[in-house]
């Protein structure tokens, strides 16, 4: 658990901090209100214990600033002040506590537990998973009975493990739930711990791999002998490493099997169920919000910023619940939010049909989440096609079997489905090669290549031709070819397929940037929970995300992560996602950056203000999984090699001259 302290007395500060310390908190701490405000936008805290008499921003004022930006974070206010009008006030500027000095200590933990506690359902007096139990009552661990002494962070980092069953925790993310920013130790600082914390639950008598690596991930619980317990299933269906303690994160070892097709979907329906559960209540107060707004408006007492705080709300449910598949709840946002933007009040019978819609809107949030079948087809590979020239394809064939490469020639389009369908479990080939007279191609063809282009794994698909015709080439962008490339490259093909990476028994979307790392995706937007549903979606297709909250901090965030793509949100608070797009195209070294929106805004308008500042696609909320995951690794996929053919353009240009 993390906790911000904001205090001015440094002398109280530090005695706080070594009392919160000793009871296993990590602690930030800041001497006045200003800092405070910038450490909440650059950290996610579990609990702020803040004062109210602070220099250059008082506590009452943050308070309030953090509940109008939609801060949840649970606030205990403590302060000198002990009249019942300074409560009063504390506590309708948006604390959930007061507590005032001089304290007991054992009041002030008694009261930081119960905040902390507060909303998670169930409570749970004692954490347990199979034979190990933590009580964090007496901060005891004991597995069949067996007492483990552990360190501070091992228990903090146990208590994590426990708090959150079903989650797959990374070392970045470890590093920001446990340790304050005054210490900002390395990534191997958690793996260190992992290992200490394994050798001791073994040696009480717990199976080696009760905490386990998740390839490429990070770590999560493991129950022996099943998938687990509860309604959530297990979030990984293969593909694990090892118990050992040196394992790097994101690299394959040799004894590694080949992941099941369907691994992705699993996982993302699992997380995705997760996070509703998370977020569930959040999206009930946003409808509370609603409900509170038209029953207000029918009596006409809504004031602007009531106004405003229901736009709001319909707004945030709109993109919430697109993400998790209820579209028509997303949908009656949607409708909803344009009654507050214009104004106007509403003549009876509109007033009928909002409240119609906000029962169905109730009733769509009782729902839970339904998310898209996104089902993976198996191993993906390049698909060329060569224009009208046989003798080429079968030079190919023949090139691939010298150089021990698996390079299939099919003879219709149609059999690519299906040979996959044949082998759902991969086609275990470097590449297709098609004859593909473009003169006689059909729009059953064209269909037929989009289908294939946008399905999940994605094909790469490149053309090879001499035509240069520009209706040609708009009638190939609209199929979804990856590429259209000159035949004097068709003998560099072999090339051309490892540098597209689709080898033999890898994930068709686990992208490589040109320095041979994992993709990296920053995705930013003002709601959490969307943060959250883009990293279920994307993390497991082998993408590294930076997620950022708060656009103020987005031009530190894009020198620190130096992404491949990014993914912006157009509504934001401080910054619209437009204008973040606009500073990026104005930097020469960003100016050929993927820039994907991801909005509820469809009209007319915004597509164009979208597009004007250099976007280059926009995802629609409500979104289906499938959909943006396709998206963004075809956008990843087609950038890479974009690159790729320009410098073996620049290379045979070079050797002709």
């Amino acid at each position: 658990m993390r906790i911000l302290l904001v205090e001015d007395d440094e002398c109280i500060a530090r005695t706080l901090e070594t009392i919160l310390t000793k009871e296993n908190y990590a602690v930030d701490i800041a001497f006045d209100g200003e800092v405070g405000w910038r450490l909440i936008e650059t950290f996610a805290y579990d609990l702020i214990l803040l004062d109210v008499l602070l220099p250059k921003l008082d506590g009452l004022t943050l308070c309030q600033r953090l509940r109008s930006h939609n801060y949840q974070t649970p606030v205990l206010l403590v302060t000198t002040q002990t009249a019942s009008t300074d409560r009063v006030a504390g506590l309708d500027a948006g604390a959930d506590d007061y507590l005032t000095k001089p304290f007991e200590v054992p009041e002030l933990l008694a009261r930081i537990r119960v905040l902390l506690r507060r909303g998670r359902s169930p409570v749970l007096p004692m954490l347990e998973w199979e034979k190990l139990r933590l009580d964090p009552a007496s901060r005891e661990v004991r597995y069949s009975n067996h007492l483990l002494h552990l360190t501070p962070k091992e228990y903090r980092l146990l208590e994590l493990f426990l708090r959150n069953p079903h989650h797959v925790f990374s070392r970045s993310g470890i590093l920001e739930h446990l340790w304050a920013s005054e210490e900002a130790p390395g990534e191997d600082t958690v793996t260190a711990h992992i290992k200490g914390l394994r050798q001791k639950l073994k040696k009480a008598g717990a199976p080696p791999d009760l905490i386990e690596t998740v390839y490429g991930i990070g770590y999560r619980l493991k129950r022996n002998g099943g998938n687990g317990s509860g309604s959530i299933p297990p979030f990984f269906s293969s593909v694990q490493q090892s118990a050992g303690e040196h394992e790097p994160e994101g690299q394959a070892t040799n004894n590694q099997s080949i992941v099941k097709p369907s691994w992705q979907a699993q996982q993302t329906r699992a997380a995705l169920t997760a996070i509703w559960e998370k977020f569930k209540q959040r999206n009930c107060d946003r409808l509370q919000e609603l409900e509170r707004a038209i029953a207000l408006w029918q009596q006409g007492d809504l004031d602007h910023d009531q106004l405003e705080q229901g736009r709001w709300a319909a707004h945030k449910l709109a993109g919430a619940l697109g993400i998790f598949g209820l579209t028509r709840g997303s949908q009656i946002a949607v409708d909803l939010e344009p009654y507050f933007k214009k104004g106007e009040r509403p003549s009876p019978s509109v007033f009928q049909h909002l409240v119609q819609q906000l029962a169905e809107l109730k009733t769509e949030l009782n729902r839970g989440p339904n998310p898209s079948p996104q089902l993976a087809t198996g191993m993906s590979c390049p698909l060329l096609l060569v224009d009208d020239d046989l003798s080429r394809v079968e030079q190919i064939v023949q090139s691939s079997r010298l150089q021990k490469m698996q390079v299939k020639q099919i003879f219709h389009l149609q059999a690519i489905q299906e040979t996959m369908m044949a082998q759902p479990e991969g086609l275990g080939l470097d590449a297709l090669v098609l004859n593909f007279p473009l003169a006689t191609a059909t729009q059953a063809d064209l269909e037929l290549l989009q289908s294939l282009a946008h399905q999940l794994p994605p094909i790469p698909i490149l053309l090879f031709t001499d035509q240069d015709n520009l209706d040609l080439r708009i009638w190939l962008a609209k199929s979804g070819v990856y590429a259209v490339i000159s035949k004097a490259l068709t003998e560099r093909v072999l090339d051309i397929i490892q540098r597209v990476q689709f080898r033999a028994g890898r994930l068709a979307a686990e992208v490589r940037s040109p320095h041979s790392q994992p993709a990296r995706v920053m995705v930013v937007d003002d709601d959490p929970q969307v943060l959250m549903v883009m990293r279920a979606l994307l993390e497991p297709w082998g993408l590294q995300l930076t997620t950022l909250e708060h656009p103020p901090q987005f031009w530190r965030a894009l020198k620190t992560c130096v992404p491949d793509l990014l993914v912006l949100d157009v509504e934001m608070p401080y910054f619209s996602g437009i204008e973040l797009c606009r500073v990026v195209r104005n930097a020469p070294q960003w100016s050929q950056l993927p820039i994907l929106f991801l909005t509820v805004h469809t009209d007319a308008t915004t597509l164009q203000q979208v597009l004007a500042a250099g976007a280059n696609d926009l995802i629609s909320k409500p979104i289906r999984d499938s959909e943006v995951v396709s998206r963004i690794l075809s956008q990843l996929e087609r950038t890479q090699l974009l690159q790729s053919m320009a410098e073996l353009e620049r290379c045979s240009l070079n050797f002709s001259h």
